[in-house]
């Protein structure tokens, strides 16, 4: 009996190595949002991160209820981080399904935990909100993406992974991770496969950071790779200079409180509201910001996801261990309030300014930053802070693009608040710092076959990849939405 096994089992590891595999992009791909990318042999299938698109209601709706691929028959997840256009659909496969593994690393765990919680509470909320006003104008209702169950039993299924230990979603499958530098406990993800030509080495970079980001260590660099997927959210423009953002954030803070006025930042509930919190911190303890402002996080999530970050000084870099013992808490400072219910919330409709209020969602998609613009954005004095990448299609993007009237909730709205970018802020490498990486990635790789352009507008990924074509020739694709790629 032992000959034929070992016969079988010769000849099933023969069989798995010889099969063609390929990725398919079943998001962010075109576009920037709803990340999800499938690696799949004849055995296997491993979906690379899990987001939400997020864009026009009822294109989003439709993109979100029905993936482009049966939840059932995925045996693992493997997450780069924990924001939403990465994880948000995660509770909807559980909804469809899906009975496969969870990866990620600890603290992208720990940050799920609530983020996909409060997701689904918000959809629950917004939904029976939205409804409401169809119910009034006749309209069919909107159905439910997914419910608080859902996210709970998605929850159950992870399983983390430290940075540089590599791990097996699947027989055949290595998975390693490293710091991608832009959201506490985010990572790039290294993939080796078995193949019958040997070794094929994929490297993602997941969303990568920028170098000396506040609170975060640096990205790490992937190499000897075969093929990169590679984001391309900022390949047309570079961030304007940190060195001056204390300064700027100051000014716009203080021009707008001098009115009597309210500053709106629209921010996510990871890390940016972190960063805007430790901003804010050093202004109040130097003095140049008034110390009669009120700064308040309403956000169930932020207040949690604070909580977590507050937790976890080890994984700081230094820079942010430097501030700290110098006597700057940023995460508690004299004026700073955190809301903890609905009825907090609502008392900031009429509190009077001047005040700050930091409030998800960061594309102002969903949450109680609608409410806050809603009863905000009409007054002329107060101001919008936009500080994170505005996606199309979002009512986000259409105040960043200062649009004199958007609808919220169904209904319109005058823009006559000042609306101020400040992408000094943002956690996505700029162009000068991608070219700079996919660089060193070629040098590095001296079998790479393959770029793959991914989480890019199009003529941020075209200009990208024109600037990449004057240092190599390795083949570069943008692929389409839906589109499988050979490895």
């Amino acid at each position: 009996m032992t000959v034929p096994i070992l016969c079988n089992i010769f000849q099933n590891v023969k069989y798995f190595e010889t099969i063609p595999m390929k990725i398919t992009f079943h998001g962010a791909a075109g576009e920037v949002t709803g990340s999800q990318h499938l690696l799949e042999n004849k055995s296997h299938k491993v979906l690379f991160d899990c987001g939400l698109f997020q864009g026009r209601r009822q294109e989003a709706y439709d993109k979100n209820r029905h993936p482009s691929y049966l939840p059932a028959d995925l045996d693992a997840v493997v997450l780069s981080h924990a924001h939403l256009d990465h994880t948000g659909k995660l509770p909807r496969l559980a909804a469809l399904g899906f009975s496969g593994i969870v990866h990620s690393t600890p603290v992208t765990a720990e940050l799920c935990d609530p983020l996909l919680r409060d997701s689904a509470h918000i959809q629950e909320k917004d939904i029976e909100f939205v409804n409401k006003l169809h119910r009034k104008k006749g309209l069919p209702p909107f159905k439910i993406l997914y419910e608080t169950a859902d996210a709970e039993a998605i929850l159950d299924k992870f399983t983390t992974h430290e940075l540089h230990v590599p791990f097996e979603p699947v027989p055949g499958i290595k998975v390693t991770y490293i710091e991608a530098g832009h959201l506490l406990g985010s990572a790039q993800v290294q993939i080796d496969v078995k193949t019958s030509a040997g070794n094929h080495r994929i490297g993602f970079t997941g969303d990568l950071g920028r170098v000396r980001l506040p609170i975060l260590n640096d990205p790490e660099q992937l190499s000897d790779l075969d093929t990169l997927i590679c984001e391309s959210t900022y390949g047309n423009r570079d961030h304007e200079s940190a060195d001056n953002l204390l300064p700027e954030l100051c000014e716009v803070i203080t021009s707008t409180c001098d009115k009597g006025g309210k500053v709106i930042i629209p921010a996510f509930a990871l890390e940016r509201t972190q960063d805007l919190l430790l901003h804010l911190a050093q202004l109040r303890k130097s003095g140049t910001l008034r110390g009669d402002i009120p700064v308040v996080v309403d956000s169930p999530l932020a207040v949690k996801a604070t909580e977590i970050f507050a937790a976890h000084p080890e994984v700081y870099d230094k820079e942010t261990q430097a501030v700290i013992a110098s006597g700057i808490n940023p995460f508690h400072f004299p004026g700073l309030t955190f809301t903890h219910n609905v009825e907090e919330s609502k008392a900031l409709n009429d509190r009077p300014g001047p005040m700050i209020i930091i409030s998800a969602s960061g594309m102002m998609e969903a949450g109680r930053i609608l409410h806050h613009l809603k009863n905000n954005i009409e007054e002329a004095r107060n101001t919008v802070l936009v500080v994170s990448f505005q996606a199309e299609h979002t009512l986000g993007r259409r105040i960043a693009d200062r649009v004199k009237q958007v609808n919220i909730f169904g209904e319109p709205y005058q823009l006559r608040a000042r609306v101020k970018i400040l992408n000094a802020f943002s956690g996505h490498a700029g162009r000068t710092e991608l070219i700079d990486y996919i660089r060193r990635v070629v040098k590095n790789s001296p079998r790479l076959k393959r770029i793959l352009f991914v989480h890019g507008e199009p003529e941020a990924a075209k200009s990208l990849m024109e600037a990449v074509s004057a240092f190599t020739r390795v083949p570069l694709h943008y692929p389409e939405l839906g589109e499988g790629v050979e490895i």
